[in-house]
């Protein structure tokens, strides 16, 4: 049986948020067998708190939200990381075991919009998903799916856009716990941006020996840095193509070096053995990296020229070879 694990104070808040006119509203999580006893949350995007907590069941959490005409999105998480998004709005949505969840009007139109999101996203085009997420963004003004695309969007937007965007906000959405977060990345990719140097930062060697960022990125030589972590599916597809780059461009000066982030020391080596990473590895650097750079999502590749300043971030490997090319058809091997 569920628990109800909101603070009397937290809830409070929450049932004022869906109005005096109470509804019920109802999810029901599938989930693999793999997730059988693990404790499952709902939290509200923008604020941060946790509104209902359940046990997955038989491959099932259930939970009963109060909902009225005031939607509130929500993310259903699971040992932290978020497995789904839900919109908590009156009538009964259902999520199958890959978090697709439908069964009422704003889920249904979530679920589109998320199908939509991905397909987007698989072009590994930074400045197209961007793009993408602004103009759905702008259409979901009116509902809180705009909540959801108005994050989105600054977890990636030019520094430079995001005072103006925040300004023609809803007063309600600007001063969120979670937007307020986000901006404040805004302001980390500004002083990171290309054209500025490198910040320096600390980890570990694979032994556990701390070590510098700075050491691994050496003067005239092009470095490209990888900021992944072994859990993450995105990173691990990459790696091949970071290695075809690393054998391609040796010789004329270029390296690749790995920052693992939000990642135990042991599954990092782990996977570095696994994938056979031979290039430099920087171990246990947690979420320093993300508050340094602004980075929000992993992989995040960053290109660092041979004086120190970055050339590019966010670009894919495709976009690094062809960067590559440019930048080395008139230079001479290094020796």
């Amino acid at each position: 049986m569920k628990k109800k694990t909101v603070s009397l104070i937290a809830l409070a808040g929450i049932l004022l948020s869906f109005g005096s006119c109470r509804k019920e509203s109802g999810l029901t999580v599938n989930f693999p067998s793999k997730f059988e006893g693990k404790s499952v949350e709902l939290i509200s995007l923008l604020d941060s708190v946790r509104v209902d907590s359940a046990k997955v069941s038989g491959g099932v959490a259930r939970f009963n939200v109060p909902s009225v005409g005031s939607p509130v999105f929500m993310q259903v998480t699971v040992d932290g990381r978020v497995r789904a998004y839900y919109v908590a709005e009156p009538g009964h949505a259902v999520a199958d075991t890959l978090g697709n969840i439908t069964g009422t009007p704003l889920n249904d139109r979530l679920s589109e919009l998320l199908v939509q999101l991905d397909s987007v996203e698989n072009l590994d085009d930074t400045k197209a998903y961007t793009e993408f997420v602004e103009r759905k963004y702008n259409e979901n003004k009116d509902n809180v799916i705009g909540d959801y695309l108005g994050v989105e969007w600054l977890k990636w937007a030019a520094p430079e856009r995001v005072d103006s965007m925040l300004a023609a906000a809803p007063a309600g959405f600007r001063s969120t716990r979670r937007v307020k977060y986000y901006e404040a990345f805004a302001r980390h990719r500004a002083a990171t941006a290309p054209g500025r140097r490198f910040i320096d930062f600390k980890g570990e060697t694979a032994t556990g020996a701390m070590q510098s960022f700075s050491s691994l990125v050496k003067p005239g030589r092009y470095t490209l840095v990888d900021f992944w972590a072994s859990w993450c599916p995105y990173c691990i597809k990459e790696l091949p193509a970071l290695a075809e780059l690393r054998e391609k461009y040796a010789a004329k000066g270029f390296e690749v070096v790995s920052v693992a982030v939000r990642d135990t020391p042991e599954d990092t080596r782990a996977m570095v053995k696994k994938r056979d990473i031979s290039w430099p590895v920087l171990y246990n650097t947690q979420k320093v990296p993300y508050d340094i750079y602004g980075f929000t999502g992993i992989p995040h590749l960053m290109l660092i020229g041979p004086d120190g300043t970055i050339i590019s971030r966010g670009e894919s490997p495709a976009m690094i070879d062809a960067r590559l090319e440019r930048l080395f058809l008139t230079e001479k091997p290094v020796e």
